[in-house]
């Protein structure tokens, strides 16, 4: 897991809040693979690219966090990028772009690739008591809850004022 901005622990006996809104052009991207056989996965694994992707994460500009999980015969990265922007411009860079022309030239070889961009228009992230920071509590400011910010609709709101503030 690659975290940036690591903030101070958060509150231990009660729930906690991220602040979001100190990111309101948050970026979500979900990168996976999926191997069909193990050929192709061999084939994938020969090219480097796994081993290339951790360091050229952690050089990324712009990239908060980084999640990995197992899915199906593959599995998937989970990406929190402080803008569009920063993801636009990482992936017209090498290595991305060597990768990118590599799984072109090699699809139908036994595996398979997809991802998903989200931009953010609101969000919220509440951990109760006990939680392990993850995700964007690995990277934003954390407090207690404070009174009126209880809801979600208003943590929600406050990230899209956040988001139209100039």
């Amino acid at each position: 897991m690659i975290t940036r901005n690591a903030p101070t622990p958060p509150p231990t006996d009660s729930g906690y809040v991220a602040h979001l809104w100190d990111f309101p052009q948050l970026t979500l991207a979900i990168f996976g693979i999926q191997a069909h056989s193990p050929e192709g996965y061999a084939l994938y694994e020969a090219a480097g690219i796994p081993q290339q992707m951790q360091a050229a994460l952690e050089a990324a500009e712009g990239l908060l966090c980084t999640r990995q999980f197992p899915e199906g015969a593959g599995g998937l990265q989970l990406q929190y990028w402080g803008s569009h922007d920063d993801l636009a411009r990482f992936a017209r860079q090498m290595p991305h772009t060597a990768w990118w022309r590599w799984l072109v030239e090699h699809r139908g070889q036994g595996f398979s690739f997809y991802h998903e961009i989200y931009q953010c228009r609101t969000a919220e992230a509440i951990f109760e008591v006990g939680a392990i920071p993850v995700g964007p509590a690995s990277f934003c400011v954390t407090s207690r809850p404070t009174h009126g910010e209880g809801r979600s609709l208003e943590r929600q709101r406050r990230f899209a004022e956040a988001a139209v503030t100039p």
